[in-house]
C-alpha cells in the first residue's frame, strides 16, 4: 500500500464524498462524463452499476473494447446476483433460508459456495476469537435490526440476551456428507451478511479475469476489489473518511491486487430510547460493539477483508494488531475517537 496526496479540488473531493457510505471513497477513476465508454490510450474504460443484495454495485473497468467489457462485466454482475439468489435471509427459496427454516429438525442440502462460506467462515471466528460468527442473527432480531419486534423498542433485558446467546455459536452448526447443513439449537440461524458479499466480490474478479480484463475495481457497498491499476498509475486511489464528516478524508492510498472492506457502526442503527445502537453486534457479549467508529482492512481476497473487518471491530487494540501480525497480507487502519477527533491507527505494511 502507498499513501498518495488527494489530487481533487474540494468540489470534486464532495461530490466523489456521496459514495463515501461504503467507507471508502475512490479517487483514481476518469470524469463522471466520460464513464459511459472512452478510450484511454490502447485501452477503453466503462463504469457499470447493478442492484442486487440490497445495494448497488458499480463495476469500473478497463478492456480491449466496449464489447469486450460490458460482456465481463454482465457476467460478473451474473455471478454477484447468484449469490444473493442462494444466500439471501430475504429470499424464500433462498439456500440460506432454507438451512435457517429446518433449524433444530434436519440437515438440508445446500449448493457448495454455502458450505465453502461457512468452513470459511469458521476459520475467520476461530481467528478473531470468536468475534466473527455467521450465527448472530437470532440477536439481530432481538435489538430489533430485521423490523420484527414492532411496537415500541427497548433494550434486551440480560435474560433475553442470555437466551439469544444459546442459539448462537458455530456450536450449533452441523455438517453431513458433502453438502449437508444442520443448525442444532431450534433457534438457530444464520447470516451471511458479514462474508457473502466479499464471498460474491471474489466470484466478480474471477469471471472478469477469465474474460481478460486486467485492470478493475469492484465496488460492493463497502467491500471492493482493486484488479490491476488505472493506466499510467500505479494503483487505485482510495481515501477513507471520517466517520463524523465524510467530507473529511483521514487516510488516502492507492491499491492493487488487494481487497479493501470497511466496517463501522455509525451509519445502520436502531434507535432505542432515544439512543442509536450500531448494527454490529459482537456475538460472545451479546451487545454492539464499540470499541472503534471503523475498521478498514486490506487483504488478498474480499471474502478475507469482508469477514475479518466485521470482526475486528469488536476487537481491541491490542488483539487487532496481533491479528495482524499472524495473518500474511493482511493491512487494518482503524479509527476511534470522540465526536470531534478521530484517533488513527494502522498495522501492517505501509
Amino acid at each position: 500500500m502507498r499513501t498518495i496526496i488527494n489530487p481533487y479540488s474540494r468540489r470534486e473531493f464532495l461530490k466523489r464524498s456521496s459514495r463515501a457510505a461504503s467507507g471508502f471513497v475512490l479517487l483514481s477513476s476518469v470524469p463522471s462524463f466520460l464513464r459511459s465508454a472512452t478510450r484511454s490510450g490502447s485501452l477503453f474504460y466503462r463504469e457499470r452499476a447493478f442492484f442486487t443484495m440490497g445495494t448497488t454495485v458499480v463495476i469500473s473497468a478497463y478492456g480491449e473494447s466496449r464489447e469486450q467489457i460490458d460482456h465481463a462485466v454482465t457476467k460478473a454482475f451474473q455471478a454477484i446476483q447468484r449469490c444473493d439468489d442462494l444466500m439471501s435471509l430475504y429470499k424464500p427459496e433462498s439456500d440460506l433460508c432454507r438451512l435457517n427454516h429446518f433449524g433444530g429438525r434436519e440437515p438440508v442440502c445446500l449448493d457448495e459456495s454455502i458450505v465453502e462460506i461457512l468452513h470459511q467462515a469458521k476459520h475467520v471466528h476461530d481467528l478473531s476469537s470468536g468475534a466473527f460468527d455467521v450465527t448472530i442473527e437470532p440477536l439481530m432480531q432481538l435489538w430489533g435490526f430485521r423490523n420484527e419486534r414492532g411496537g415500541s423498542l427497548h433494550p434486551p433485558t440480560d435474560r433475553e440476551i442470555a437466551l439469544a446467546l444459546d442459539a448462537v455459536g458455530f456450536k450449533n452448526i452441523f455438517f453431513e456428507g458433502q453438502n449437508q447443513v444442520g443448525l442444532l439449537h431450534p433457534d438457530a440461524k444464520v447470516d451471511l451478511g458479514g462474508i457473502a458479499v466479499g464471498y460474491s466480490v471474489d466470484a466478480a474478479v474471477n469471471v472478469l479475469r477469465r474474460e481478460g480484463i486486467e485492470s478493475a475495481f469492484i465496488n460492493h457497498s463497502g467491500d471492493a476489489y482493486a484488479m490491476g491499476t488505472p493506466p499510467e498509475s500505479e494503483g487505485w486511489g482510495i481515501g477513507i473518511p471520517n466517520p463524523m464528516n465524510t467530507h473529511e478524508l483521514v487516510s488516502n492510498f492507492s491499491v492493487r491486487d488487494k481487497a479493501i472492506s470497511t466496517s463501522g457502526n455509525y451509519e445502520k442503527t436502531v434507535e432505542i430510547h432515544g439512543r442509536p445502537f450500531g448494527h454490529i453486534l459482537d456475538p460472545r457479549t451479546g451487545k454492539p460493539g464499540d470499541a472503534a467508529l471503523s475498521t478498514t482492512l486490506i487483504a488478498d481476497t474480499a471474502i478475507t477483508a469482508d469477514a475479518l473487518s466485521t470482526g475486528m471491530f469488536c476487537l481491541d487494540e491490542d488483539q487487532q494488531a496481533a491479528l495482524v501480525n499472524r495473518v500474511h497480507g493482511l493491512e487494518l487502519i482503524r479509527i476511534k475517537g470522540d465526536k470531534t477527533v478521530p484517533e488513527i491507527s494502522h498495522w501492517g505494511r505501509g
